[in-house]
């Protein structure tokens, strides 16, 4: 069983045109509309992969109502904690030949001891019934507590088996406290070039500049998976680093391809497979989401056309 965590879900509007312009009036023909947030696009990816995970999400306001009527079409189990404050909006527009523009609301803010004691609760109980062998937290929170993420991980740790998998898909200062300032890590990271540039606080530029970094100073973390775009990936697995080539395709939408990699990943441990296949099946299913035009969509059936594209070496 897995449980996948979004504190701070969206509604998207997702629109593809061929020419977008700035300071000008644009027309659309029309939108895609769904709900998402990077836990939700990783519980519909695994969906699409055969797993059927327990997705909790803070709702609020009039978009949260809309939020869950999206969310009636899908096959994962979504549990929700309602808070008072508006679910935020999220605007993609694909344009002039794979230009990706993104326009994203912060979203409600979760600053109150109650709420941050509700979260807490809420995640404890569910992962105290439900038992899951892999537990994802997915996404941004917007709160003034940068140590938020890494409270939560350690009260898992200390409340839950120590079989249990932690995924940690977020980023900047939250990603820097849990991996640098905290004596309870993650299992699983997956940090994208800027990320990881954020997290070991120098900037790299390319997949040869993270593994020459990654040679030298190893990440404190089991499962480290730097996604570097086209370049493909560099995983520091076990003590082992791998450069990771992925399939060569036709770009649609990166948008969600990300967190459809963190599906691959979570599909792969669930089912006890090596560190390779782990590799295998996370850029297998990031790059099959970048082949539609939705987020979180990782047909199983272009992800097994892909996992033999995917060529990994060894480095170390």
């Amino acid at each position: 069983m897995v449980l996948i965590v979004t504190l701070n879900p969206s509604v998207d509007l997702l629109y593809f045109e061929k020419n977008f312009s700035l300071a000008a009036h644009n027309r659309f023909q029309h939108s895609t509309i769904m709900a998402a947030g990077k836990g939700i696009n990783c519980s519909r990816a695994l969906s699409y992969l055969g797993i059927q995970a327990t997705s909790l999400a803070l709702v609020g306001g009039k978009t949260g109502v809309f939020f869950k009527e999206l969310l009636k079409t899908e096959t994962f189990h979504p549990v929700f904690l309602s808070i008072d404050d508006e679910t935020r909006h999220s605007i993609t527009i694909m344009h002039n030949d794979g230009v990706h523009t993104e326009i994203v609301e912060a979203g409600p803010k979760v600053s109150s001891p109650e709420l941050r004691m509700e979260i807490f609760d809420t995640i404890i109980k569910l992962a105290t019934k439900e038992k899951p062998r892999v537990i994802s937290l997915n996404g941004s929170i917007h709160s003034d507590d940068p140590y938020f993420y890494n409270d939560l991980i350690a009260l898992l740790r200390q409340k839950l088996p120590t079989t249990t998998k932690i995924f940690a898909d977020f980023s900047k200062e939250s990603l820097h406290l849990i991996v640098n300032d905290s004596f309870y890590k993650p299992d699983f990271i997956k940090p994208n070039i800027d990320e990881f540039s954020e997290l070991i606080g120098q900037v790299v530029h390319d997949k040869q500049q993270v593994l020459d970094y990654l040679i030298t100073n190893p990440i404190p973390v089991p499962y480290t998976l730097v996604s570097c775009g086209e370049q493909g990936a560099i995983a520091q697995f076990n003590g082992k680093l791998y450069d990771v080539t992925a399939p060569s395709i036709e770009l649609v939408n990166p948008t969600g391809s990300g967190d459809s990699t963190v599906a691959g990943a979570i599909y792969a441990f669930e089912h006890g497979m090596s560190d390779e296949m782990v590799i295998r099946y996370a850029i297998a299913s990031g790059t099959a989401n970048a082949m539609e035009q939705g987020v979180g969509i990782a047909k199983s059936e272009v992800v097994s056309q892909l996992l033999d594209q995917v060529i990994i070496k060894p480095i170390q």
